[in-house]
């Protein structure tokens, strides 16, 4: 029994279409127009197999006149008979109700073998198309894969984020009770007229020392807040470093009475900087190694000039930091290498991070590394030209 055509394109490839069908001796009963809205209406009259039409045919939308084929006569299988074979138009035909695509640039041949597997039922493609299809297919598929790792690396850093919310509340908590605590006492014990003088000047300073602990802690997460929200601003100038350092040691060695502090530090260190806030990387770091270090145990500074600018270097002779808990350090705010429910140090675990974000903010760069023979050093070197940016450790700086 033959098959029941309807070819609707231009009147040059209508004629070509059914001059080959008629040499290949095909089985067909083709019935042929080159308008879109005949086409529709022709649908609907004869209830054709398969339709096979050009989507440029004029008056409709490509897409448009599938739909009304397929509304015409649900029955029947529509081929699209096509200049290109971009996989998204191929999609939107599919979409709009195609049985399959062909190119122009296929066979005659190509086509009738489409019309016979459309009759039966089968979605039908030519070898191009389909080849097509299968490397957008192939690229979709890898890039679903990729999409999939990145949505888990973002619910990771979901829940990394929540959890290290969660332990910078406990962790600042745990930070502000002291000094909180020791503020409402003293206040309380002020309040007692019969305290004597000198006790009252004593119970001052230690109110004094609490307050500056407490705006410490603010100043540092007010800086985290700026320089997350990107409106952090240095005071650049071309400083000698030197004093800052020595004054900086000075501050931890009063602060750390029982750790030695062995110092190494050039006449002078210029650079391009904002002096007060490497002094503060400066004793961030100092502090740090003090703080890790056993009683007896020096803690080593050098400082010096190199070609590419300042290093300083803190090494300590503690259990040594792991290089992960490093990187998570440096790189995260309000870690502190430690869980707060059994730290033994004092700190919020902003200054790792904030004295990297600090040297990141001069152009510098820092690192840390554990040393074999127990201890950790970091590291960091600040630029001595203006607009100089380094991306490595300067040679002779290890």
């Amino acid at each position: 029994m033959a098959l029941n055509v309807l070819l609707c394109d231009t009147a040059d490839e209508l004629a070509r279409l059914q001059y080959h069908f008629l040499r290949a001796g095909a089985d067909l009963a083709a019935e042929v127009t080159t308008d879109a809205f005949r086409a529709v209406e022709m649908a609907a009259r004869t209830r054709p197999d398969v339709i096979v039409c050009e989507l440029d045919m004029g008056g409709l939308d490509g897409l448009e006149l599938i739909k009304r084929l397929r509304a015409s006569s649900p029955d029947s299988k529509v081929l699209v008979w096509g200049v290109g074979r971009d996989p998204a138009t191929v999609a939107d035909v599919l979409t709009a109700g195609a049985a399959g695509y062909l190119t122009k640039d296929d066979s005659p041949d190509e086509l009738l073998g489409a019309i016979r597997t459309a009759a039966q039922g089968s979605v039908a493609f030519s070898a191009s198309v389909a080849g097509r299809l299968g490397e957008e297919l192939a690229r979709a598929l890898a890039r679903a894969g990729e999409l999939e790792l990145e949505l888990t690396r973002v619910k990771e850093s979901v829940a990394q984020g929540t959890s290290a919310k969660a332990d910078f509340l406990a962790n600042i908590s745990h930070e502000l009770r002291t000094p909180v605590t020791v503020a409402k006492g003293i206040a309380y014990v002020l309040r007692n007229p019969s305290v004597p003088e000198h006790e009252r000047a004593d119970f001052l300073s230690q109110l004094q020392s609490s307050l500056d602990k407490l705006m410490a802690i603010v100043d540092e997460i007010i800086t985290i807040a700026e320089l997350e929200r990107g409106t952090f601003e240095l005071n650049l100038a071309e400083v000698d470093l030197a004093p800052l350092v020595r004054h900086a040691v000075d501050e931890v060695r009063l602060a750390y009475p029982s750790v030695p502090v062995e110092t190494s530090i050039g006449d002078s260190l210029y650079a391009i900087a904002d002096g007060a806030r490497i002094g503060g990387v400066v004793r961030e770091l100092l502090d740090n190694a003090c703080r890790y270090s056993p009683q007896g145990h020096p803690v080593e500074l050098t400082a010096r000039s190199l070609d590419e600018g300042v290093v300083v270097m803190i090494t300590d002779r503690g259990e040594g930091l792991d290089r992960a808990v490093a990187t998570q350090s440096f790189d995260e705010p309000f870690s502190t290498g430690e869980s707060t429910l059994r730290k033994e140090k004092a700190g919020v675990g902003v200054g790792l991070h904030l004295a990297r974000q600090m040297v990141l903010e001069h152009g510098g760069i820092l690192w840390a590394d554990p040393i074999p023979g127990g201890g950790t050093r970091a590291a960091f070197c600040i630029p001595s030209q203006a607009g100089q940016r380094l991306a490595t450790p300067p040679a002779g700086a290890a």
